[in-house]
């Protein structure tokens, strides 16, 4: 599948993005109600948590499961992302969390990537469609961290 390829990519060449942003700039915000790229990434971390769980219960379950947002913000709050944690060590936990995706979907089958959830407004999507919105998803959010 090349979604997962791309993933794999992704999981390479991310950390060499972030790697390569000074920690000021990577702290820095420009306003109180504007994530920095830290908080960013903290939710590329919620993100991954939230969709690994998705995937996981799309894949044992024969019927299609709903599939609910989460408040990002309150997330972002909660962790504390800007204080609480180290470049390094957040980086550390992205590249984790989504190792632990990329086994859970190698190990799917076609069976699987054709599996549906119901979104909250109500629209039937397959687990394909949804890795691969989580993979634009983290594609936007990366633009916002290199910019």
């Amino acid at each position: 599948m090349s979604s997962i390829v791309e993933f794999e990519k992704l999981l390479y060449e991310i950390p060499k993005v972030i790697n390569r942003i000074e920690d000021h700039e990577f702290m820095n915000k420009v306003s109180a109600n504007k994530w920095s790229k830290q908080e960013i990434l903290g939710h590329l971390c919620d993100s991954a948590v939230n969709n690994h769980s998705r995937f996981v219960r799309i894949i044992l379950t024969d019927e299609p499961i709903r599939i609910d947002g989460y408040k990002q913000d309150e997330w972002i709050s909660i962790h504390d992302y800007q204080n609480n944690y180290s470049k390094s060590d957040l980086l550390a936990l992205w590249i984790q969390l989504n190792k632990q995706i990329l086994n859970v979907l190698r190990n799917a089958s076609e069976l699987d990537f054709n599996k549906q959830c119901i979104l909250s407004d109500k629209r039937r999507v397959t687990l394909r469609w949804l890795f691969d919105d989580y993979l634009s998803h983290m594609l936007h959010h990366i633009k916002q961290i290199e910019s």
